[in-house]
C-alpha cells in the first residue's frame, strides 16, 4: 500500500493524478455544520462552518447539494494540543486515545528512536500529528538516564542493557564537541526538535560528580548557548527541561526556544519552591527571548491525566507560586502553552490552572485552543477561516465561560472528516 500524504499538502494527490491524466473533475463533497457558535481566536460567533474536502471554504461557497449537520446550541472550536506528551506510539490505538480527548497534535519531547513507518503514520488522514526530539540531551548520569536504565529498561524495553539507550533514549553533550555529533545523529535519526536538560543548574559543580544526584542533572549551564546555536544552525528548535528559576534563564538567555516544564512543577520543599521562584527581571528576560513555556503545574496532583479531586491543603503553598509564576509570565507578554507530561487529557492541566486562580476560564480555553496552531506553525490549522484544515471539534457547551466544558466533546472532525468517538463504539 503506498504511503500517505503529508497532511498540510491537500493538492499533492490531485496534481499527481492530474499529471497520470486520471483527474477527477467532480468537486470533493461539502458538509456544512450550522446553527452553533463558531470560534473566532478570541471567542465565539454564531455561524456556520462550511468543510469541503480536507478544508474549510467560505459559506459563500456552499452548494445545494452540501450535507448538512445541525449543531444548534453547540460550539465549535479547533482540536487541542498537547505540546508535552512521552507516549505517542503510531498505532490506531494510541491515536484514538488521544483523538477521543479532542487532541489532534502532539510534541514528544525525548523519546527512544522511531523509524519512517511512525512519520508516516503520523501523516495519515486519519491520526493525530506527532513531532519528536528523539533522545534528549543530558550528561553522564543526568537526567533521563536513571529513568530508561532503572525504572523503564524491565517493563517497557525487555531489559534492553544501558548501552543501549545512550544514543537512543538519550545523548551525552559535556562538551561541544558531544553536543556536535549529538545533534547531527539526532538529524538522521530524523529528529523534529531538541529536547535539552538543565536540572539545578546553579549547583552544576556540585551536582556533577555526586553519585547521590544520580538522575537529578543536568547539563552545564556554560554549554547551552553553544547547543542552542548548533541547533538552530541544523534547522532545530530547542525545547529546554527547566527546575529551578536559574533553569529558565540560563535556557532564556541561550536562546532556546520553549521551556518544557516551569519551575514549581513539582517543587514541595520550602528549599525547592525558593529555587522555583520567579522574578519580574526573569519573567522579562524569558519574554525578550521569545520562549514560550509549558507549565505541567497539574502534576502535582499526582495523576495528572484523569484526577478529579480538589487539591490538597497542604499543596496550597506549591500552587501559590505556581500562581505567581505564572502571573510574571503572562504581565511580561510570555505565550503559555498546553501541556500534560502524558497523553492527555489536556483538560485537566486546564482545569487546575483555573482551580489555583493562574488564569480565568476564558484564558485558559484560549491557551487550549491555540496551542495546536504553535506546534505545527506552518500549517493552517487552530482556525475556522476559509483556508484553514477542517480539523475542530464540537462542544456541549462554552469552555470560556467553564472550563470544564472542554470535557464535553459531542463530535471530532479531523481532515474534513467525522471521527467516531468512545460514545459510538
Amino acid at each position: 500500500m503506498d504511503a500517505p500524504a503529508p497532511k498540510g499538502l491537500p493538492m499533492l494527490g490531485l496534481l499527481m493524478t492530474v499529471a497520470l491524466g486520471l483527474a477527477d473533475t467532480s468537486p470533493p463533497p461539502q458538509t456544512i455544520y450550522e446553527g452553533g457558535e463558531v470560534w473566532t481566536g478570541s471567542g465565539f460567533t454564531r455561524g456556520a462552518v462550511v468543510v469541503e474536502g480536507d478544508r474549510i471554504v467560505a459559506p459563500g461557497q456552499a452548494r445545494p447539494d452540501a450535507h448538512r449537520v445541525s449543531v444548534e446550541g453547540r460550539y465549535l472550536t479547533p482540536a487541542y494540543g498537547n505540546a508535552h506528551a512521552h507516549v505517542t506510539p503510531a498505532t490506531p490505538e494510541a491515536s484514538r486515545r488521544y483523538t477521543d480527548a479532542g487532541v489532534f497534535y502532539v510534541w514528544n519531547p525525548n523519546t527512544v528512536v522511531l523509524g519512517p513507518d511512525a512519520k508516516a503514520f503520523w501523516a495519515r488522514p486519519d491520526a493525530y500529528d506527532v513531532r519528536v526530539s528523539q533522545g534528549g540531551i543530558t550528561e553522564p548520569g543526568g537526567h533521563p538516564e536513571r529513568l530508561y536504565v532503572e525504572i523503564l529498561a524491565g517493563p517497557v524495553y525487555g531489559g534492553r542493557p544501558r548501552e543501549w539507550f545512550v544514543g537512543n533514549a538519550f545523548h551525552y553533550g559535556a562538551t561541544p564537541a558531544e553536543i556536535d555529533a549529538a545533534l547531527d545523529l539526532l538529524v538522521s535519526q530524523g529528529a523534529d526538535f531538541v529536547k535539552a536538560y538543565l536540572l539545578d543548574s546553579e549547583h552544576y559543580a556540585e551536582l556533577r560528580d555526586d553519585p547521590d544526584a544520580y538522575g537529578r542533572k543536568g547539563l552545564n549551564p556554560e554549554n547551552m548557548p553553544y547547543l542552542v546555536a548548533a541547533a538552530h544552525a541544523r534547522g532545530l528548535f530547542v525545547v529546554v527541561h527547566v527546575e529551578t528559576a536559574h533553569d529558565i534563564a540560563v535556557a532564556a538567555r541561550a536562546g532556546a526556544d520553549v521551556a518544557g516544564h516551569l519551575p514549581g512543577y513539582a517543587a514541595t520543599t520550602e528549599a525547592e519552591l525558593a529555587g522555583a521562584r520567579l522574578t519580574p527581571e526573569i519573567a522579562t528576560l524569558v519574554a525578550a527571548a521569545g520562549m514560550q513555556v509549558v507549565p505541567t503545574y497539574a502534576l502535582i496532583r499526582g495523576d495528572a491525566y484523569d484526577a478529579e479531586t480538589a487539591l490538597s491543603a497542604d499543596l496550597a503553598n506549591v500552587a501559590a507560586v505556581q500562581r505567581e509564576n505564572l502571573r510574571l509570565l503572562r504581565v511580561a507578554g510570555v505565550k503559555v502553552l498546553m501541556g500534560t507530561d502524558g497523553f492527555g487529557p489536556v483538560w485537566t492541566e486546564a482545569e487546575h490552572l483555573v482551580e489555583i486562580g493562574a488564569m480565568t476560564s476564558a484564558e485558559a480555553a484560549t491557551m487550549v485552543l491555540s496551542t495546536g496552531a504553535r506546534l505545527f506553525p506552518e500549517r493552517r490549522i487552530g482556525c475556522l477561516d476559509p483556508g484553514c484544515e477542517a480539523d475542530f471539534l464540537i462542544l456541549d457547551a462554552d469552555p470560556t465561560q467553564d472550563i470544564r466544558a472542554l470535557r464535553r466533546i459531542a463530535g471530532r472532525v479531523m481532515q474534513g472528516t467525522a471521527l467516531p468517538g468512545p460514545e459510538d463504539r
